[in-house]
């Protein structure tokens, strides 16, 4: 469960480094920018080019290599699934085949460069998101969410979602120990039934906090309201600066998707 506690903890977004310094609202444009700039390109230059560059930040304000790896395992799970699929079922032109097994698997050279340009968005993408999410806190989250005209309601379901990730954490923890220590977990035909009864378990005392949650909030007279926010400062000259290099670079980035590459 510790994998759980470290992927979703901000531990590293209440650095003090270059990147957590700059305002919450610059990122969010640049993100929301590359992501749809992402989406949008016709070759896998850019992706990998958003994928490259994040990592480099990411080492750059000292991010530990199995942090970044432990973030980016399933989306690059996804990634591989995604080529193997479109390489074995899309195409016609036979590209390498091989025998395991007495299966025959082929891979076709059309279904490779699909899946290959799929495959790269998702790690330009995500690679995008976890440098974002490596960077800022959930305070300051909200509080750009705020400044965007984002529904109140929103930013408050978003808060208490994080909020209490960690508490169904530690739920999670505490029934899965106390079911290897009963022998639940000896074999698989023990496992499943006993996952079953974690999940079942865990979803019924989700909404029994749920609601002693929203009755200790109601009798405190809490009536709505942004929560975990932080007060956002007037944009400076760097900000300004930050903001005219996303303009310059955004047609640049839009050319080279646009190119007729693989």
């Amino acid at each position: 469960m510790d994998f759980l506690h470290r992927t979703f903890s901000d531990v590293y977004a209440r650095q003090n480094n270059w990147l957590t310094r700059i305002d919450v609202r610059v990122k969010m444009l640049y993100v929301i920018s590359l992501l749809s700039i992402n989406l949008w390109a016709k070759n896998v230059s850019v992706p990998l080019f958003f994928f490259s560059v994040s990592s480099i930040l990411l080492f750059s304000i000292r991010i530990p290599f199995m942090a970044i790896l432990r973030s980016m395992s399933l989306p690059l799970i996804f990634a591989i699934l995604i080529l193997l699929m479109k390489s074995m079922h899309e195409g016609e032109r036979v590209w390498f085949s091989a025998s395991i097994l007495r299966y025959k698997l082929v891979f076709r050279e059309e279904g490779f460069f699909c899946g290959l340009h799929t495959g790269s968005k998702v790690l330009g993408g995500i690679s995008l998101v976890i440098t974002f999410s490596f960077t800022t806190t959930i305070s300051r989250l909200c509080a750009g969410l705020t400044w965007f005209r984002v529904p109140n309601t929103l930013v408050e379901l978003m808060a208490f979602m994080y909020r209490y990730i960690f508490l169904f954490v530690d739920e999670v923890a505490t029934m899965w120990i106390a079911q290897k220590s009963r022998l639940g977990h000896t074999s698989w035909r023990k496992m499943i039934p006993s996952l079953g009864l974690l999940c079942g378990t865990l979803i019924i005392r989700a909404f029994d906090r749920a609601e002693r949650t929203y009755e200790a909030m109601y009798v405190r007279g809490y009536e709505g309201g942004c929560i975990l926010t932080v007060a956002l400062s007037p944009w400076r000259r760097k900000e300004y600066i930050f903001f005219l290099g996303m303009v310059l670079i955004t047609p640049i980035l839009i050319y080279m998707g646009g190119l007729g590459l693989w």
